[in-house]
């Protein structure tokens, strides 16, 4: 093929300018048919034009036989990254970091209505869930009937129920009878100072030793074996226990 200098000059401009069109134009987007429901196409990685300068040459020849070989040139499409991710990604990467706190919400939610009822079975206030194991068992107790001696669901005393109670939740071992158990204690309490979880022991029918014990549960309130009612609740503030009141005892 032959061609003339002007002709050689004017291909080359045309050529140089179809380059750097190409490497600055973007692609024009596709006509897309409406339609109501969202595609996939978001979740599509967008693409990028690139112009590249290919292996091979154009080999031109003018009228006065001189042979030049101009440089050819390639469209290619890549796979672009943004530096924001995509709104996919993003509603992504968001439902990952909701769903532990809706089941950390819908744990806690469940945690306030157990106090709450809870605190209506035991007649205390209960707005921390630090000592809700202890609750939880001496609810379940509510009831149980009296009897001397006894250590099971069908009937137990106030030690046996005690002892119960404080290996179910706290794992320990404690000394079958009254006495022993106020005698042994690590710590001894008092009023004032009970915490939810300590003994409090009494020398009820007007005895000159310990022979009564309960468990505090807060508000002023302990949990009891007693001969009468079987496991309840009462009050330290109670003639009757206020009167028969000796110490309190920690073993915790």
């Amino acid at each position: 093929m032959r061609i003339s200098p002007k002709s050689l000059r004017l291909s080359t401009l045309l050529l140089l300018f179809s380059v750097v069109t190409m490497s600055i134009s973007a692609v024009p987007p596709r006509k897309q048919k409406p339609n109501k429901k969202k595609t996939a196409a978001s979740s599509v990685a967008p693409k990028s034009l690139k112009v590249v300068q290919s292996t091979n040459s154009v080999e031109v020849t003018t009228d006065d036989g001189n042979q030049f070989l101009l440089p050819k040139y390639e469209k290619i499409f890549e796979d672009q990254h943004p530096a924001f991710p995509t709104s996919d990604k993003l509603l992504t990467d968001a439902g990952a970091n909701l769903t532990p706190s809706l089941e950390l919400m819908k744990e806690k939610m469940l945690e306030q209505k157990e106090m709450q009822e809870l605190s209506s079975r035991l007649g205390i206030s209960i707005t921390e869930p630090t000592h809700l194991d202890l609750y939880r068992e001496v609810a379940d107790w509510l009831g149980t009937r009296y009897r001397r001696g006894g250590m099971s669901r069908k009937a137990v005393d106030c030690s046996g129920f005690t002892n119960i109670i404080y290996k179910n939740v706290y794992g320990m071992q404690l000394d079958r009878v009254s006495t022993a158990i106020a005698k042994n204690v690590k710590e001894s309490i008092s009023k004032d100072d009970l915490e939810p979880g300590d003994m409090v022991f009494f020398s009820t029918f007007k005895k000159k030793y310990i022979n009564h014990v309960g468990v505090y549960i807060g508000d002023g309130k302990f949990i009891h074996a007693s001969i009468k009612h079987g496991v309840i609740v009462s009050s330290l503030t109670e003639g009757y226990y206020s009167t028969a009141w000796r110490k309190g005892g920690r073993n915790l």
